[in-house]
């Protein structure tokens, strides 16, 4: 026998039938608040508790994947905060085929740079799934930390000196993932 695990779907079945027997009871009071209750449903977030198992390894369950569309092979970014203790898992939309690269810029901080750089991605038609600039030193020196699929049009050593050159960035790190 499968167990039935309540999830978005069932709880969206739940306020739907309430809303049909509040309609029934006070047909002015759900017309007004319709916009509300669909912007609720909208917008409800699934939370589960999971466990790690003994080779670190989670498992999604079933409701979770389905409501983000997430089948087997998707690729996920995974960001950890030593800092907060906190874990963001992500869906990045590329194929099994790109592969990622994690870029560490370093730049001088001063207005403008992060922008110039961020420029040469976009003209590149380079598309950034995560970024995170941090200041080293007040008005000296700033990392950039992005992460793309691998660029087509371009090597990544081309694109390097292109980032060092026209990008004036100080140091270019590049790290397959």
């Amino acid at each position: 026998m499968k167990e039935f695990e309540y999830g978005r779907n069932s709880i969206e079945l739940l306020i739907i039938i309430l809303i049909i027997i509040i309609t029934k009871l006070f047909p002015c009071i759900i017309v007004r608040n319709l916009y509300y209750i669909k912007k609720i449903i909208k917008n409800m977030k699934d939370v589960k508790i999971i466990s790690i198992d003994n080779r670190g390894r989670i498992v999604l369950p079933l409701v979770t994947r389905k409501n983000l569309g997430l089948t087997t092979n998707s690729q996920l970014m995974l960001v950890s905060d030593s800092e907060t203790k906190e874990i963001r898992i992500t869906p990045v939309g590329i194929s099994a085929e790109d592969k990622p690269i994690k870029f560490r810029i370093t730049m001088r901080d001063e207005a403008g740079s992060l922008a110039l750089i961020a420029k040469i991605f976009g003209d590149l038609g380079i598309s950034l799934m995560y970024g995170e600039s941090v200041i080293i030193e007040k008005d000296k020196k700033a990392i950039w930390t992005v992460i793309s699929s691998s660029p087509k049009n371009i090597s990544l050593g081309e694109l390097k000196g292109i980032l060092e050159n026209k990008g004036k960035a100080l140091e270019v790190e590049i790290i397959p993932l």
